[in-house]
């Protein structure tokens, strides 16, 4: 039996969680006030204000980490990788540090679990991080040569759901075909075939319209917009990335309250429809990337996949082509304990960025 402490740092959240093998034991959210996290000009510069609410948790829990075999945290914005559970080593250190990849929250998480590492001597490991990249050539390809399409998804969850779901229908994973939808507040929808996410949409570049991402947009009258709005490149990335989908055409970006207006607004009720639309096109767009091999299933999940609104919806366009699982909600936390699990039980070998 092993014990694993787990670390997820978000934008205005961290997650710390005890597990013993794949059971969680307790799970704690430490909630961050987000004038407080604005104050800091990079997000390697939280990583003090991070371990303090790690600190607090550890001190809460009267946790006595002489118990703990291995901690396991969320992985950051780093070079493309293969599917897997790495060693923190400083070559990702250095490139999480400089943002060489993009920066994100979840870059803070491998500071943290190495700091606890070198002061409690223990290993610590990261599992499945958004740059997961097991594209076949195809998929890189766009109609423009200095244009290329990259993976950056849900990977941590999508993985996690899909070898969930290969138990469920009796069936190792890297004999399976998927596609995988994580609905949450970016859409990410990816086919998996034999183990292998062989192509992917990423939200911020194309994909269904989300909560508050445009998804993918017509190349013209982008250009067009682009140069006729007279903003500056910051202020356009901000309204693509994190202002547009239906946030930009309602001013809300809470689903709940977006479906109790829908139910006396067609307009609204047009979006959720539309965005629902949006999802099921590329689950069925991404049939083809199994050469005419069988679907074992499509796979729904996130925060989406418990509404009464969208599950339905995109259930309804797919169900008559391919059996549906759904996983509802997120399960980061206990793909990064199964990871860490899998190779302190000699089941994987540990990689190395």
């Amino acid at each position: 039996m092993y014990k694993i402490f787990v670390i997820n740092s978000g934008s205005s959240s961290l997650k710390v969680a005890l597990f013993q093998n794949d059971r969680e034991i307790w799970s704690v959210t430490k909630r961050h006030e987000p004038d407080k996290i604005r104050s800091f000009p990079t997000v390697y510069g939280q990583i003090d204000f991070r371990m303090e609410a790690i600190d607090e948790v550890i001190t809460e829990k009267q946790l006595d980490f002489s118990e703990i075999d291995v901690i396991a945290c969320r992985g950051g914005f780093c070079k493309p990788l293969e599917s897997g559970t790495y060693a923190i080593n400083d070559a990702l250190l250095d490139d999480l540090k400089h943002s060489r990849w993009g920066e994100h929250a979840a870059n803070i998480s491998p500071f943290c679990g190495k700091i606890l590492s070198e002061r409690y001597n223990k290993p610590v490991f990261y599992t499945d991080p958004v740059s997961v990249d097991e594209f076949i050539p195809e998929s890189y390809v766009t109609g423009h040569p200095q244009i290329r399409r990259i993976c950056k998804v849900h990977a941590l969850n999508h993985k996690a759901v899909a070898r969930y779901a290969a138990r469920e229908i009796d069936k190792a994973y890297e004999k399976c075909n998927f596609v995988v939808a994580h609905m949450g507040g970016g859409i990410t929808v990816a086919a998996h075939r034999k183990g292998r996410m062989v192509d992917a949409c990423s939200p911020a570049d194309e994909g269904p319209m989300c909560i508050d991402r445009p998804g993918q947009l017509p190349n013209i009258q982008l250009l067009d917009y682009i140069f006729k709005s007279g903003k500056s490149r910051d202020e356009l990335y901000r309204e693509l990335s994190t202002r547009g989908g239906i946030m930009a055409y309602t001013g809300m970006s809470d689903l709940i309250e977006i479906e109790e207006h829908a139910t006396n607004d067609e307009n609204i009720a047009l979006l959720l429809d539309t965005m629902a639309y949006r999802i099921a096109f590329y689950i069925l767009g991404y049939m083809a990337a199994f050469d005419g091999e069988p679907v074992d299933a499509v796979i729904l999940t996130g925060g989406m996949s418990k509404s009464d609104w969208i599950l339905p919806a995109v259930s309804k366009k797919v169900s008559p082509f391919a059996k549906i699982l759904v996983y509802k909600g997120e399960y980061e936390m206990e793909a990064l304990a199964e990871g860490a699990l899998r190779v302190m039980s000699g089941e994987e070998k540990i990689k190395v960025y």
